[in-house]
């Protein structure tokens, strides 16, 4: 099954919403990252998943096109004191937990055969790491591939000039 931008930002949403670990999820948007940290009402509650890096690459053969996705999220927690160094090295360890649960339903989906995920997880692309995005939010970082095949055709309908060039 092929993936897409908006397939995969709401596949995390409802992995959220399906979570007992989650409380929050925020989508590719720096600025939507920015407005709920900011935010007086409707503040971004800890301990959350954001997204924030999507990047689509292609491989194989001429024949046979794969996409190959590479997803970021992060799992932070949100007003740390900052001088509690302690409490920080914690929320890492807790996040990257957290980041496991994640890793764990991605692969467990990776495996049933009507996810649009089925087949595409490569475990063996996941590299998770300590983030620090301001003096009181810390958690840790994860990134991974995904790999699906993508149908690159020219489609008639969508070109003016097709019958000049194809022939």
């Amino acid at each position: 099954m092929e993936s897409s931008y908006k397939s995969i930002k709401d596949y995390f949403d409802n992995l959220v919403d399906q979570s007992n670990f989650l409380n929050d999820f925020v989508g590719f948007f720096q600025r939507e990252w920015a407005n709920r940290t900011a935010a007086v009402t409707n503040k971004l509650a800890s301990p959350n998943l954001t997204l924030f890096k999507y990047k689509l690459g292609f491989d194989g053969p001429e024949e046979n096109t794969i996409a190959v996705r590479q997803i970021g999220f992060a799992i932070m927690f949100n007003k740390i004191d900052t001088a509690n160094y302690e409490a920080q090295y914690n929320a890492i360890d807790l996040a990257e937990q957290l980041a496991l649960k994640v890793i764990s339903r991605i692969k467990y989906d990776n495996h049933n055969e009507n996810h649009f995920l089925y087949n595409s997880f490569i475990k063996d692309s996941v590299e998770i790491s300590p983030v620090e995005l301001s003096a009181s939010d810390f958690g840790v970082e994860v990134f991974f591939n995904l790999r699906n095949k993508q149908l690159l055709s020219v489609d008639p309908i969508d070109w003016k000039d097709i019958d000049q060039v194809c022939t």
